[in-house]
């Protein structure tokens, strides 16, 4: 199974947050849960769009949550600041059998030589600040399974603007990717090279992204939820033998039930 290049359950997650003002501070806990459909397309070679049904999973307290794939705890909560700590599964991973051999082939590169790019474990700090002017959020996390043993830096900025009955907040942001992770996911691998695919390795690697997340509440329960994201691919990454796009995308369309 190939890997979302902007994980769904992430996108969700990110939208999710734009509806936190809806539910009553002083609530001990609350639960959302629902389901949705991904439509992405992540850049790696022959893979093209990609039909997904995701479920949809929010719980939070006054001290712990957990929201799509990230789980943590809130560190400090002062005056619209908050720094959690994070825990959760990578954003990136695919089997050697799902790329397009004929693609590969084209390049230079026979598939059965190829390995699976594993699914990382990170774990690391999320910051942000939320006031009259939006949302500023910086993520710093690092690979703690072994699998890339690298490390991701993000940094993103969304204004929420209220029309009609929706809540729509457009974001724009980068992901900065270390050496380590871009070589593992979008390089040539040492077994590889040994096995005669040409050697490539793209270094750490800058990623702008900009998206959109539309929130439209139905009634007292239920919730509307639409986000679309879009990431450049930088030449380092879009000149690998890997990769046959030079964006990444996916649209996401869900419901979600309060409890």
């Amino acid at each position: 199974m190939a890997g979302v290049l902007l994980v769904p359950a992430s996108v969700w997650a990110q939208s999710t947050t734009a509806q936190d003002d809806q539910v009553d501070a002083a609530n001990a806990s609350h639960w959302r849960l629902g389901l949705g459909i991904a439509v992405s397309d992540d850049g790696y070679a022959g893979q093209g769009s990609r039909v997904l049904p995701i479920p949809l999973i929010v719980y939070q307290s006054n001290r712990f949550f957990f929201q799509g794939i990230t789980g943590g705890v809130h560190l400090l909560k002062s005056d619209g600041f908050v720094v959690d700590a994070i825990l959760s599964p990578g954003s990136n991973y695919i089997d050697a059998s799902d790329f397009s051999r004929a693609d590969l082939a084209r390049r230079g590169v026979n598939r059965t030589d190829l390995q699976d790019r594993g699914r990382s474990i990170d774990a690391g700090f999320a910051a942000s600040w939320t006031g009259s002017l939006g949302q500023l959020k910086a993520t710093a996390k690092t690979d703690i399974s072994g699998t890339s043993d690298g490390a991701e830096y993000s940094l993103e900025y969304g204004y929420p603007i209220k029309w009609g009955g929706f809540k729509i907040t457009p974001t724009i942001g980068a992901v900065f990717l270390s050496s380590n992770v871009a070589d593992y996911y979008y390089g040539i691998h040492p077994e590889e090279m040994r096995r005669g695919v040409p050697g490539y390795e793209p270094g750490g690697s800058l990623l702008p992204e900009a998206g959109v997340s539309l929130i439209r509440p139905i009634g007292h329960k239920w919730t509307l939820m639409v986000s679309a994201r879009y990431t450049v691919l930088p030449d380092k990454i879009n000149n690998s033998p890997l990769v046959d796009s030079s964006h990444g995308s996916i649209v996401l369309v869900g419901f979600t039930r309060s409890f």
